[in-house]
């Protein structure tokens, strides 16, 4: 493949920095790993920490044209509420599209869909994917008392409590557990307040284990080794994902009836929900040892300790090849969609 330029958009913050609006956000040394994968492909790569919708702008009309972003920025550093909200990776991705540059990832549309996760279940239930029993409380609408008294008279309890939008397990924790109505109220309260009102989804809770599935390409995909995560870890709250720890994660690879169960379901929600390039999907087993999504990330992380590296090693990719992979698929999208 020819030499492209690339456009590297993120979003740095300082460690100190990771919280309130920003904890799913790089760190620099996080984008230095970055920036020197992205510089060993040979290709031509220039790079900004994206703060505004005139920055973006002005930067691409001075030092395109581009042939490709490069798009982990979750949104616009001087526009925090639109990170927090969900709608900024979307809106990066709109103003690129003005621009008339492509970027990697899925586009606008499904990077809404998979972020509010009430959207994703609708698309997923549209196709007959395996969703969970689900209720969105809206406190904009009608009392929260009786929000919550319709959810105790049509779900059953265990359930599991969690803001409808975001990602990186913010807003979950041991709490997001509840087995009865005082411990909803609680946590859906605790949600509102810490988070300022947002929608929050209540859920069947899922007993069996937890499962993570990379998918990456286009027309032909690529599904690689899937992580299953311990069956006794009931929660994977954020705190769980920061702390690294991989023990009794297993290796589910081509060959294992799972495999082509979880991998024949995840290439559906790929198309489903329209995503390009990569995706990873969450499933969860009910109580017959049936897979579920639970999530669907449009922009997973790419960082070298993340589940999409982990799975890429499985398969034998160094993290320079996996990047360089990640790369020429989306490169072959765009080239194709230009011929």
């Amino acid at each position: 493949m020819t030499t492209a330029r690339i456009l590297f958009l993120y979003n740095a913050v300082a460690d100190a920095k990771k919280r309130g609006y920003f904890p799913q956000l790089m760190s620099c040394s996080q984008i230095d790993v970055f920036s020197e994968a992205l510089n060993n492909t040979g290709h031509q790569v220039v790079q900004l920490n994206l703060r505004s919708p005139e920055q973006l702008r002005d930067f691409v009309r001075t030092n395109g044209p581009f042939n490709i972003a490069f798009c982990i920025a979750e949104g616009f550093l001087d526009l925090p509420a639109a990170i927090a909200d969900g709608s900024g990776a979307a809106w990066v991705r709109r103003v690129l599209a003005d621009l008339g540059v492509e970027a990697t990832h899925s586009a606008a549309p499904t990077m809404e869909v998979c972020w509010y996760k009430d959207r994703t279940h609708q698309a997923l239930s549209r196709f007959g994917l395996p969703i969970p029993q689900y209720c969105v409380i809206r406190p904009e609408l009608e009392s929260l008392k009786q929000q919550l008294q319709s959810i105790e008279q049509e779900m059953t309890f265990p359930l599991f409590v969690k803001p409808a939008a975001g990602g990186t397990s913010v807003g979950i924790s041991e709490r997001s557990l509840v087995s009865t109505p005082r411990e909803l109220g609680a946590q859906v309260h605790s949600l509102l307040r810490e988070f300022k009102n947002p929608p929050v989804l209540v859920e069947t809770y899922l007993r069996g284990r937890e499962y993570t599935v990379g998918v990456m390409g286009n027309r032909d995909k690529l599904v690689l080794p899937i992580i299953a995560f311990p069956l006794d870890q009931k929660v994977r709250t954020l705190r769980t994902k920061r702390n690294g720890d991989k023990s009794g994660q297993e290796k589910i690879a081509a060959g294992d009836p799972r495999y082509r169960l979880l991998s024949g379901l995840a290439v559906d929600v790929f198309d489903a929900v329209g995503a390009q390039d990569v995706l990873r999907i969450d499933f969860k087993e009910d109580g017959e040892g049936k897979p579920v999504v639970i999530d669907v990330n449009g922009s997973p992380a790419l960082t070298p300790s993340a589940s999409l590296a982990q799975m890429a090693a499985w398969a034998g990719f160094s993290y320079q090849q996996f990047i360089e992979l990640f790369i020429n698929i989306a490169l072959e999208r765009v080239c194709r969609a230009d011929a």
